[in-house]
């Protein structure tokens, strides 16, 4: 499970950084209220094997560290570090420090160290503080899938719009782009969501060949094909439960037909048992054991 966890962090933190690889000028606008005309190296002579996220030189010659954040675990001293480690490779230039979290739970208090000789405080945005609008005005593609950690009023809707640009690209890069969206989507709980609109809209390449679609494909597959078996037998119960109690009872009333139609296999089970020593439609479907 640890293992599969920390898989999963890693493909998280690679799509991410992939998405940064040019400087998100939209999402720095939101930001920080600037430009950056550069990515910089985050490489800092230091024992530790920690290194910052994103480093961007901004339009005003000031530096912007940005630190994309799953969880708030042991983040006020990596970014204390972070910042001694910036400063003294740029030390003329202003510093700026954001962690930009994209994690499913509520970030954790905590964005400030203070110690009787120690005062640091960093910056927390949560990305679903930014509605998603913003960034899928982007005419970046990588922006525009970043939209799908933000906040989102009709998830559909927004999955739709961003599958609809990945679909414009040949099919090697949308296979790329779809990758990536997928990953993310499954910070959001909604990768069943982007697999059935881009089967809806039938974006085509080999998903088999694809090392992260496959198994989620496979899956949602499988997943499928057991709803399916699962409600022919629930139909199937149904319909000799209703037999049953006309047999038994003469005609179904509306209220008892509409109660079998919601009800589970386990409960569909129960009742038929029951017709056997029930002397009315009430007994049968009581909650009473």
């Amino acid at each position: 499970m640890e293992d599969q966890k920390e898989k999963n962090r890693s493909q998280y933190d690679t799509t991410l950084k992939d998405l940064f690889e040019k400087p998100p000028q939209r999402l720095l606008q939101i930001l920080v209220g600037r430009e950056a005309v550069e990515l910089l190296p985050v490489e800092f002579a230091s024992t530790q094997k920690r290194l910052p996220d994103l480093l961007f030189l901004l339009k005003d010659d000031s530096i912007f560290h940005l630190e994309l954040q799953g969880s708030s675990e042991g983040m006020g001293w990596r970014m204390l570090m972070y910042y001694s480690l910036i400063r003294q490779r740029y030390p003329n230039r202003i510093l700026v420090q954001k962690v930009l979290y994209v994690g499913f739970k509520e970030w954790q208090p905590g964005s400030v160290i203070e110690e009787q000789n120690l005062s640091f405080r960093y910056e927390v945005v949560d990305i679903r503080s930014i509605d998603c609008r913003e960034l899928l005005e982007s005419p970046s593609l990588e922006e525009n899938i970043l939209a799908i950690l933000c906040r989102i009023d009709n998830q559909k809707e927004v999955i739709q719009e961003i599958l609809y640009r990945i679909s414009e690209l040949p099919i090697k890069a949308r296979a790329d782009a779809l990758t990536r969206l997928v990953i993310l989507s499954r910070l959001r709980r909604l990768e069943t969501v982007v697999k059935a609109e881009a089967e809806e809209m039938s974006l085509t390449f080999n998903v088999m060949e694809n090392d992260v679609l496959r198994p989620l494909f496979m899956k949602a597959q499988m997943d499928s094909e057991q709803k399916g078996e699962q409600r022919g037998e629930q139909k199937g119960e149904a319909k000799i439960l209703t037999r049953q109690l006309q047999r038994r009872f003469g005609s179904v009333p509306d209220w008892a037909s509409e109660k079998i139609a919601k009800a589970d296999l386990s409960s569909l089970e129960e009742w038929s048992l029951r017709i056997f020593d029930a002397q009315s439609l009430d007994e049968v479907f009581s909650d009473k054991v």
